[in-house]
């Protein structure tokens, strides 16, 4: 059965679960997983890369069993064979496109015949110490994923308040349907960030938070000046104030030396404001001060 959500006909109501939120911890797992992807292509040696799965499988299947079956990389020279180190092997590319391993000028100066791949039965707790300290330089694998964890409470916390305003924004549409048309109900601070550079009619704000209180922000709601002369609806239920936002506009219009028409039935701006000594002109037929 299809329901009506708003003016869009849907075949189900939308998710109520926290889909921004959600969204965001994705992101972070994939920025703290591209930041790791980063480090092991640019910042790791060729043997930290090439023997990663030895290193994770060594501290992991040294919980359970004592021996496994691993391939090292060793020289040969003629003395015997030794673990390669970074400073004995380049990384290349063969005819084929396969990547391996060639020993450098300085380890074949040194004696150094070749590079062969051995495959053989150790001790996981002897390799896995042998290779943090002469490949991984002493870093634990911790150590070595520490920046990607990092990474994901970073970019959480970071992208935490838009996504709790996006998703805050989402369930109001969803608790009171879309906004088609007409007015925004904004906050005096959301006002004068969307006209940062407003220099017009300038009203109090007395509902102003500490924070806003100490530093001094959010003093007054500013009317850009372009906007000055379109027509502005004030509402609200008797004693909210209406007339004292209109006295601070025509005080600010009288401190600016221009002009403004003031429609007073009541007669409560008329005693305040009327200078007949500068030039003001009472518009009304039953007033004999009406110069006409």
């Amino acid at each position: 059965m299809r329901t009506e959500w708003g003016r869009d006909e849907r075949t189900d109501w939308p998710s109520s679960k926290p889909v921004y939120t959600i969204a965001l911890l994705i992101l972070s797992v994939v920025a703290g997983s591209g930041v790791e992807c980063v480090r092991f292509l640019r910042v790791w040696t060729p043997l930290e890369r090439h023997y990663l799965l030895t290193y994770v499988g060594t501290e992991i299947a040294g919980i359970v069993r004592q021996n496994g079956w691993y391939s090292l990389l060793e020289v040969v020279t003629r003395k015997g064979n030794h673990l390669a180190l970074d400073s004995e092997v380049v990384p290349v590319v063969t005819d084929s496109g396969e990547k391996t391993f060639a020993l450098t000028s300085e380890a074949v100066k040194q004696g150094a015949l070749r590079l062969e791949l051995q495959r053989g039965l150790y001790d996981n707790a002897k390799l896995h110490s042998f290779l943090g300290e002469w490949i991984y330089h002493d870093q634990t694998l911790f150590d070595l994923a520490r920046p990607a964890l990092w990474t994901v409470p970073i970019v959480f916390l970071v992208g935490l308040w838009p996504a709790t305003w996006m998703e805050r924004k989402r369930i109001r549409v969803l608790r009171y349907g879309r906004k088609l048309r007409g007015p925004d109900s904004i906050t005096v601070a959301h006002f004068n960030w969307r006209h940062r550079r407003s220099r017009g009619i300038g009203f109090g704000n007395e509902d102003r938070t500490a924070l806003e209180r100490m530093l001094g922000l959010n003093k007054k709601l500013h009317i850009p000046l372009v906007k000055e002369n379109r027509h502005f609806e004030i509402m609200g239920d008797t004693a909210t104030s209406k007339t004292q936002l209109i006295i601070q506009q025509l005080l600010q219009i009288e401190e600016r030396n221009e002009i403004a028409i003031v429609h007073d039935p009541e007669r409560e701006y008329t005693p305040r404001f009327y200078r007949p000594e500068r030039g003001d002109v009472i518009l009304f037929p039953c007033d004999r001060r009406m110069p006409f």
